[in-house]
């Protein structure tokens, strides 16, 4: 059976695009993400390491798969010890990593480092430190442009911050308007 693998994604084509290109190297069937979640990502996954032998995936190219490359040496591992040939149509012609003679060392090896390395939460994009506290002058002066009327996102720009903290110590830490974040603080609102 032959599984093409469409996912929508800024760095790929248009999926009809993908699936025109999956169809036209002889598809079987079509698994065309809709909307990206984990849980299609997990049944996906499922699926491609229940293949079995003489099963091929097509897939426009390996970061259809949208996984780390660790994980990616093991899914290949899996495709050659289950004999399952893998077509990537997303080039100028059809590669295919069939299954055949040894499994190369280097794929061997970082499948093994990825089985065997300790789980890791996923790493985060930037390192964000809790709790970060602007002094009293740096408070001040981010009061005075929200009165201004500064966004939370520029204010955050500039002290590095997100916009929800910078909303946070602005207000105050209980959550409630300081009377210097106030725009007139001789003004109250109606209870």
């Amino acid at each position: 059976m032959r599984y093409g693998v469409v996912r929508i994604s800024p760095d790929f084509p248009p999926p009809s695009v993908q699936r025109r290109l999956i169809e036209s190297a002889g598809c079987d069937v079509v698994l065309e993400e809709r909307q990206p979640t984990s849980s299609t990502q997990r049944n996906l996954l499922h699926l491609l390491y229940g293949l079995k032998s003489r099963d091929e995936v097509l897939v426009h190219s390996l970061a259809a798969f949208e996984i780390t490359t660790g994980e990616l040496a093991r899914l290949l591992r899996h495709f050659f010890e289950a004999s399952v040939t893998l077509r990537l149509t997303g080039g100028s012609r059809v590669e295919s990593l069939t299954p055949e003679g040894a499994i190369p060392r280097a794929l061997v090896m970082l499948a093994d480092h990825e089985t065997a390395r300790p789980a890791r939460e996923p790493t985060r994009r930037r390192a964000r430190v809790r709790d970060v506290a602007l002094t009293q002058h740096q408070l001040k002066f981010a009061r005075d442009m929200h009165r201004r009327g500064h966004s939370m996102r520029s204010i955050g720009l500039l002290f590095q911050l997100a916009p929800n903290e910078i909303a946070e110590l602005i207000r105050g830490r209980n959550g409630s308007a300081s009377p210097e974040a106030d725009p007139e603080p001789g003004i109250r609102a109606a209870p």
